[in-house]
């Protein structure tokens, strides 16, 4: 019997009683020592299926694997809150920056500083002078070439986060705001908005915008007209 023909009958049954197997075992040393190795592995085999399996068993596993399935399901429970806080992290930082560079709504926060304008006005009646004016239109890198009218209070404000100047004058038209806001910051300003008791025009210049404030039904052109020419910038 040749050897691949023995092993092949060995590892169907070590414990084979086949005559050709028994007599090439005999005959080939090799052989026969193959054939107690596989003996002695069958019989530790039929010993380890013998041992008792405990009654508790199928829980333990049960058991088991609950816990592994909970374990799993906590993870991904952590990977979604840390997704779902990183996301709302995101959310925040990028809200926070619009609301930075342009609060919503800027003419509604300016018609909001005119209706409590009274609290601006000084207790003197002088004027204030241009030199005034252009001491503070130089933050924004501008200054007045004319005059633009009675102007009574020039002052710094915030409109919301914005660093504006406030300037209120005396005209025909009754008293007038006008704020000056840093271009980069105001975004795009209405043409015309308002509410109750006034309304307003917002425009463009070199490098910055403009809103101007008058009485409900006031007529805004003139003082529009005036700031456009006067205030101008350093190139």
């Amino acid at each position: 019997m040749d050897e691949l023909e023995f092993r092949r009958r060995i590892y169907a049954d070590p414990d084979t009683t086949d005559p050709a197997v028994l007599k090439a075992a005999e005959n080939d040393p090799e052989k026969r020592t193959f054939r107690d190795q596989m003996r002695r592995m069958n019989n530790e085999l039929k010993q380890a299926a013998k041992m008792p399996v405990p009654d508790d068993l199928a829980h333990k596993l049960i058991w088991q694997q609950a816990t592994n399935d909970f374990v799993q399901q906590r993870k991904k429970h952590r990977w979604y809150t840390a997704l779902a806080a990183s996301v709302a992290l995101m959310v925040g930082i990028i809200s926070t920056l619009w609301f930075v560079q342009r609060p919503a709504n800027i003419e509604t926060q300016a018609l909001a500083h005119v209706v409590h304008m009274e609290k601006e006005l000084p207790h003197s009646a002088v004027a204030v002078d241009i030199a005034q004016i252009n001491a503070k239109l130089a933050s924004f890198g501008g200054h007045l070439a004319s005059s633009i009218g009675d102007v009574e209070v020039v002052n710094f404000c915030h409109l919301e986060t914005i660093r504006s100047l406030h300037l209120i004058l005396n005209t025909d038209q009754g008293k007038m705001s006008v704020f000056v806001i840093p271009q980069d910051k105001a975004g795009d300003l209405p043409n015309r908005f308002g509410n109750s008791q006034f309304e307003g025009t917002g425009f463009g210049l070199q490098k910055a915008s403009v809103l101007v404030v008058g009485a409900k039904g006031a007529n805004l052109l003139p003082l529009t007209e005036k700031v456009k020419k006067s205030i101008q910038f350093s190139a």
